[in-house]
């Protein structure tokens, strides 16, 4: 019973890897873009640029990347700039 409690806890559990980068010298500035998605959804664009223009965003000061992987990998990606 207590094997399949953990083996269950495992199959469930996530797995999340996070990075932050400063990619620029600009300042890290007030306004943000996101991307979310998972590689199986039509038109998935997972880029800096794609990011940008949501955010309206002309000068990047910090980029982070996350996923977090159930049984498919879901990304998120944060630009925040001005």
């Amino acid at each position: 019973m207590i094997t399949a409690s953990i083996c269950m806890v495992g199959l469930l559990g996530s797995c999340v890897i996070s990075h932050t980068a400063v990619v620029t010298n600009n300042p890290v500035g007030s306004k943000k873009g996101e991307i979310k998605g998972h590689q199986f959804k039509k038109n998935f664009d997972l880029s800096y640029e794609s990011a940008m223009k949501k955010g309206k965003i002309s000068e990047v000061g910090i980029a982070e990347m996350r996923v977090k992987l159930f049984f498919i990998p879901f990304y998120k990606l944060t630009v925040t700039g001005e």
